[in-house]
């Protein structure tokens, strides 16, 4: 038996459905991890968190012939890699993909920044 709407509700279209989540969700990215070689493609590990509700792990910002790029988790099947997680709307893998470079971007300038600070030996503090 067909379910049927609640009185007082209107059906909404899909794509202004769709429209109207995107908007709604937050979505924090955080880098978990970096790479400290400059060997290997992979650069850094994060997770997303998004709504306050749902967390994403094993996403991975990758170095590829274009540039860097970000890589939703994925696991090898019997007939290759299958996605994990992947956004449904052009949209909302936009706003994870900006998310997740953002951060990575953020924490490789926070650590090119930590390693030109001068490193302060022992005893060579301030005398009076």
């Amino acid at each position: 038996m067909p379910t049927q709407a609640k009185s007082g509700t209107k059906s909404v279209p899909k794509t202004d459905r769709q429209a109207k989540q995107s908007q709604d969700l937050s979505v924090k990215a955080n880098v978990n991890w970096m790479n400290p070689d400059e060997t290997g493609s992979i650069r850094a590990s994060a997770s997303l968190t998004i709504g306050d509700s749902f967390a994403v792990h094993g996403i991975r910002v990758v170095s590829g012939a274009k540039g860097d790029f970000v890589s939703m988790p994925s696991y090898k099947s019997s007939d290759g890699y299958r996605s994990a997680f992947h956004a449904v709307t052009a949209e909302a893998r936009q706003q994870m993909n900006d998310a997740v470079m953002a951060a990575y971007e953020q924490k490789l300038a926070k650590q090119t920044q930590e390693a030109a600070a001068p490193v302060q030996s022992e005893g060579q503090g301030l005398t009076m």
